[in-house]
């Protein structure tokens, strides 16, 4: 078990939530959230078993609304290059190559199961398999790399972003998206008191979800790794509820976007209750 906080390397830190015999630490110097269950550096079993099929109701249908107000709301330009790190099945690479013909969408994925539907079933050819910092892309090349639900997952990311970093262009943007921390501890000692501990039930995926992020800890990581301030928004939910196909899940869903929204608006952008954290960070250009 790993009791070392992986933003500011300290020690000290208290038990805040215990799932399935995993603690949950906070670090009492910086404040930052991480799950003590030690993941491989490199982990590529998340995408399963080969043979398992994939959950497409998940992956593609409610991942559309939020896929397509990212393309609206931040690839202005006709022409442009993106990079996806972990792109899973492709699905978001898919969409920018079909709504903005002129951008070259790049994925890169760990696993050869989510790589190979990626290219047989979504007929993406420039989706490839293996650990980014060793794809040979050239410094300063890229306008947007996105990370979609892929940053807690890495035990130590500062070597992941430091790369990213080079070769992003002078200007472009890095794009974060990953579970707002305080909100779901909430949530999971909410339903730790409701229904106990269970298998099957989604609390903080103590042995995928390595690091949990609040605000405060991953705009350290990014000035850390050379980065601008970031700056935070509110994008629609996945319109899924913990993979159930209910209708009232999602209406429940879109209700407390909106609701999450105005808060932040009305607090002028200091307040955040969102399920979601969405980070924008910036290379410096000069």
């Amino acid at each position: 078990m790993n009791s070392n906080c992986y933003i500011c390397g300290s020690k000290k830190n208290k038990e805040v939530f215990r799932e399935h015999e995993i603690p949950i630490l906070k670090c009492l110097d910086c404040g930052h959230a991480f799950s003590s269950f030690e993941q491989a550096e490199h982990y590529d079993g998340y995408w399963g078993d080969e043979g398992e099929s994939f959950d497409l109701d998940w992956w593609d249908l409610a991942h559309r609304e939020i896929y397509s107000e990212f393309i609206q709301k931040f690839l202005h330009s006709e022409t442009g290059k993106i990079l996806d790190v972990g792109c899973g099945l492709g699905f978001f690479v898919k969409m920018v190559s079909e709504k903005r013909p002129g951008w070259h969408a790049i994925g890169y994925e760990m696993s050869s199961k989510a790589v190979h539907f990626a290219k047989q079933t979504n007929g993406l050819i420039h989706v490839h398999e293996g650990i980014v910092q060793e794809s040979g892309i050239e410094e300063n090349s890229i306008d947007v790399i996105t990370l979609w639900d892929v940053i807690e997952h890495i035990p130590k990311p500062h070597s992941l972003l430091e790369y990213l970093y080079t070769i992003l262009k002078p200007g472009g943007f890095l794009f974060l998206q990953t579970p707002n921390f305080p909100i779901q501890l909430y949530k999971a000692r909410l339903k730790k008191l409701l229904k106990g501990m269970k298998e099957g039930v989604h609390y903080l995926e103590a042995r995928d979800h390595i690091n949990d992020y609040n605000r405060a800890s991953l705009k350290r990581l990014l000035l850390d790794c050379q980065f601008e301030e970031p700056s935070f928004t509110i994008l629609k939910p996945i319109l899924s509820v913990s993979g159930s196909k209910s209708n009232l899940g999602k209406l429940g869903k879109i209700g407390f976007y909106y609701a999450t929204n105005l808060i932040w608006k009305l607090s002028l952008e200091t307040l955040m209750l969102n399920n979601t954290l969405f980070a924008v960070a910036k290379k410096k250009t000069n």
